[in-house]
């Protein structure tokens, strides 16, 4: 089932990156000519800006979870905060699954800290409401551009992510769904009962973030200033290649595009972020060549932020190993 999987994702991957190419003219001369020569031409101000807006980006997102680590009294900096946040973004480019920058993140900052339930439970509520928002504005989006609702995928994969949110939300506030879909594996399944011991432990980490109501707005509105910072991230990107781009229309078209960007269909995102940009630049009345721009830029910022999070675990994995010795040693 795996390798099907694979396959399957594989040729996902591939016929996006078709999509994308033909769509930006990469098998047509003189629309090649003109892609390449936008990309050249790109504004070098605008481009150092937009990089220093990706840095504010991932600030921000890193000082939400800070927040979040400081509501539960986990003794950590904002600067290990960070610097656990780029490493995360280096091990989801180097992983097949972004989820694995996340896993690498909450195992280091286990080790940090000696209490892995609520480092993981940070995570989770710092990606889960990140997600929520997205979701939501998505919705929003949706509702504007109207033409999407004829878009059959695009409406069935947002309900099913709305309905997966009200799910996991439900399991956490009320425990008795969870209670019992865990009392009947164990019945059932005697050898898991391990396993839903180490899931208690995280449940009830994470449930305990309801009771902390101010941390939870915090990180909502601190979410918000994310995704602004997202548009504005889109918006000096596309400016650096054609100082047309306007700014109002990306306030609906970037939470779509990273839907999208967010599907788990492809291998390692490649390919669908720059379908994203392209389905839905051109919905917005900007030209392929300008979508197809943009997210190499963006991709390319990508690979800089991992750089940088790979120089940093090299850096800190030395320091957390041992703190993590004197944490168990304490114990």
């Amino acid at each position: 089932m795996k390798r099907i999987t694979t396959i399957l994702r594989l040729f996902i991957t591939g016929l996006l990156l078709l999509y994308v190419l033909q769509k930006a003219g990469v098998f047509d001369a003189g629309r090649r000519s003109a892609l390449f020569e936008m990309i050249i031409s790109v504004s070098l101000p605008l481009l150092l800006t937009s990089f220093g807006v990706s840095l504010l980006l991932n600030l921000s997102s890193a000082y939400k979870w800070y927040l979040l680590l400081r509501s539960k009294n986990l003794d950590v900096s904002f600067f290990t905060s960070w610097s656990l946040y780029m490493v995360g973004i280096f091990f989801s480019l180097l992983l097949p699954t972004s989820m694995g920058g996340d896993l690498i993140r909450l195992h280091e900052l286990g080790k940090i800290t000696g209490k892995r339930a609520e480092a993981a439970a940070s995570v989770f509520v710092e990606r889960f409401s990140g997600m929520i928002v997205l979701f939501f504005l998505t919705f929003i989006a949706v509702l504007m551009q109207r033409q999407l609702l004829s878009v059959s995928w695009m409406v069935l994969s947002l309900l099913f992510a709305i309905a997966a949110s009200v799910g996991i939300v439900w399991v956490i506030i009320d425990d008795r769904p969870y209670r019992f879909v865990t009392s009947f594996l164990q019945n059932r399944f005697s050898f898991l009962t391990r396993i839903v011991s180490k899931i208690d432990s995280l449940h009830g980490a994470i449930a305990a973030y309801k009771d902390n109501r101010s941390a939870l707005v915090i990180a909502l509105l601190n979410t918000f200033l994310f995704y602004l910072l997202a548009v504005v991230n889109v918006y000096v990107t596309a400016s650096a290649f054609n100082t047309n781009v306007e700014f109002l229309p990306l306030l609906t078209a970037v939470p779509l595009v990273m839907f999208i960007m967010n599907l788990p269909i492809s291998i390692g995102g490649i390919g669908l972020m720059e379908f994203a940009f392209v389905f839905i630049f051109e919905m917005s009345g900007y030209s392929s060549e300008l979508a197809l721009s943009t997210a190499l830029l963006m991709r390319f910022k990508s690979f800089v932020d991992a750089g940088m999070g790979g120089i940093l675990y090299s850096m800190i994995s030395g320091k957390t190993g041992k703190t993590g010795t004197e944490n168990r040693v304490e114990d």
